[in-house]
């Protein structure tokens, strides 16, 4: 099985192992189904604060399995456009995903991967990963990771990207904000053990509501959620008789 799920700090946490190694962690859509399940489970325990996610190898992820797309050329563009959306309904599960998911990021990130790496609530970088998009190369436009791309970045920045012209260092996916930190190599599992600690010391319906506040406000552009979800956890039997 290409996906373990190991229960770490006394269950608070789940460690989600994705072991597509051999292929450079390339995706189909099974797997990115059973991926964005399995995440979705893992979350479902009240008692977890959050999701740390191991992909396994020198690589975060290697795009999309092109074998996968034999056939489409000749589907109607209203079914590909369709499978297109189902993919990113599943990525955007995983932005939606009650607590907080941690990765370490190594290596490549190719084409879809850039889109994965935008699910992840805090991806921490390694200094040597490099993110690139060929798609354009191959003759076709980049869908929904075009979308994240267009979004975080300038457009002088975004067109080099999207065509295959550029590739973008670690730095300059954190200065994007696609990554939360760089650090040298050696350092990436500390780095990600640190990210997870303090996190933990986070009381988990807190975080969970943090998660709700900033997931929320992305999602809407509105705070009305948000002070419904701050609401809560003041008035809640924990925080009675607090000052601040």
């Amino acid at each position: 099985m290409p996906i373990i799920v190991t229960d770490e700090h006394g269950g608070r946490v789940a460690r989600v192992t994705f072991d597509n190694s051999a292929r450079g962690n390339c995706f189909d859509d099974p797997l990115l189904r059973e991926l964005t399940e399995t995440l979705e489970a893992a979350a479902a325990d009240p008692d977890r604060a959050l999701i740390r996610l191991a992909m396994a190898g020198r690589h975060f992820c290697g795009g999309w399995d092109t074998s996968s797309f034999e056939g489409l050329a000749d589907e109607p563009a209203a079914a590909v456009a369709e499978r297109l959306r189902a993919g990113d309904a599943l990525l955007d599960r995983i932005r939606r995903l009650p607590v907080p998911v941690v990765a370490g990021v190594r290596g490549r990130v190719v084409g879809f991967g850039v889109g994965l790496l935008s699910a992840v609530h805090l991806p921490i970088a390694a200094e040597e990963a490099r993110a690139s998009l060929p798609e354009a190369r191959f003759g076709f436009a980049p869908a929904g990771v075009g979308h994240v791309v267009a979004r975080a970045l300038p457009r002088a920045l975004a067109y080099p990207l999207l065509c295959g012209l550029t590739a973008a260092t670690a730095r300059e996916l954190h200065a994007w904000g696609l990554v939360s930190q760089v650090v040298d190599a050696a350092e990436l599992d500390p780095a990600v053990d640190a990210m997870v600690e303090g996190l933990l010391a986070v009381p988990g319906g807190t975080l969970r509501a943090v998660v709700e506040v900033v997931e929320s406000s992305l999602a809407t552009g509105l705070p009305d959620r948000a002070y419904e979800v701050s609401a809560r956890t003041i008035t809640g039997a924990g925080h009675r008789g607090a000052t601040s």
